[in-house]
Parts: C-alpha cells; sequence; structure tokens
C-alpha cells in the first residue's frame, strides 16, 4: 500500500495528539522548533526505505509546512501561478510577489535532487522573485549536491543542518522573522 504524505503527516498528528500540537504551538511558540522536529522525525521514520524516500520527505515537508501556516496563521498563498511560473508557496501573496517582490518570500520544495532539475526550477523562480535571498527551499532531505546552492536559504531535516543548510525545524521562526521585518500584516498568535 503507497501512502501519500498527506496521510503519513495526518496519521503522525492524530497518534501525538493534533489538537495538542495546536494547542502547543498557539499557547507556546517557542515550543514550535521542537514540535516540527518531532513530528518530521516521526514522520520519516515511519516510511519504509524506497527509491522515491527524498521525493517523499520533500513531500511530508511540504505538507507539514502548509499544516503549519494553516495552525499558526502566517500569511501565505499555495499552489500559485506567477504569470507561466507555478510557485510552491509565497509569503504574503502573489499579489505582493508581483508589487514588491523584495517584500516577498518564494519558498519551493524541489522533487529532484538532480542539479538540472533544480536548476531549471531555480532559473524560472528567478523571474517571479529576482532576489535569491527570498527564495528559499524545502527539501525534508539531505544530499552533498545542496551545499551547492549556497547562494539560497535551505531547510533540511534538522540531523543534516549545518553552517549553510538551515534546520527544517527553525522554518516557522524564520517566516516569522521575514513577515515581522517586512511588516507584513498578519493574524496574530505570536505574542509581540
Amino acid at each position: 500500500m503507497v501512502l501519500d504524505a498527506k496521510e503519513v503527516l495526518y496519521s503522525i498528528l492524530k497518534e501525538m495528539g493534533k489538537d495538542k500540537i495546536e494547542s502547543e504551538i498557539v499557547s507556546s511558540p517557542s515550543q514550535i522548533p521542537v514540535v516540527i522536529k518531532e513530528i518530521f522525525s516521526r514522520c520519516v521514520n515511519s516510511l519504509q526505505t524506497n527509491a522515491d524516500g527524498q521525493k517523499m520527505q520533500s513531500d511530508i515537508a511540504e505538507a507539514l509546512m502548509h499544516y503549519l501556516l494553516t495552525v499558526t496563521m502566517l500569511p501565505s498563498e499555495r499552489k500559485i501561478k506567477h504569470g507561466d511560473i507555478e510557485i510552491d508557496l509565497v509569503i504574503p501573496n502573489g499579489k505582493q510577489l508581483h508589487d514588491d517582490p523584495q517584500r516577498a518570500l518564494v519558498i519551493f520544495f524541489p522533487k529532484s535532487i538532480k542539479m538540472d532539475d533544480i536548476n531549471a526550477r531555480l532559473d524560472k523562480l528567478l523571474k517571479a522573485q529576482p532576489n535569491r535571498s527570498n527564495i528559499w527551499m524545502v527539501c525534508g532531505y539531505y544530499d552533498d549536491t545542496l551545499h551547492s546552492f549556497n547562494e539560497y536559504t535551505i531547510f533540511v531535516q534538522d540531523d543534516f543542518a549545518d553552517k549553510s543548510l538551515k534546520p527544517l525545524s527553525s522554518i516557522i521562526d524564520a517566516i516569522k522573522y521575514f513577515v515581522e521585518k517586512n511588516k507584513i500584516k498578519s493574524f496574530r498568535i505570536f505574542p509581540t
């Protein structure tokens, strides 16, 4: 039986107590990195090793991001088209990306570790978001080739984070910082 990423994620959330997790995220924002690390680790550990493991880890990271952005009420738009360019996720929204790309963040989830595939995707994204520092990759997996993309912010499974690769568990804090720094209006669950 083949599970999709969302099924894996929601199975783990149910096992951990989804209401409890959401309550902890809202009441203790400083614990969000711990929660992310635990959820993602459990999801990855539940996978059976197969040839598509890296794609599945990236899919789980994407599903987890969508879930967390909803729970934290951080502004985002998912799966948008900017002209002919498909964007996985934009903070705060496509209008901001169009009007003022300096105050918009593009996040993408590479489904392949092939350098050519990632480079082709980045070339397209740069047409929508010319500021490389505002393009983030969320991989979920680790591969040595990721170090080749040091002009971009890259999030990987916490166990593989290093000087140039950020821990996945820190991504909500990083997005929150970006939103606050750029004075982007959002629903606030975080104490200020």
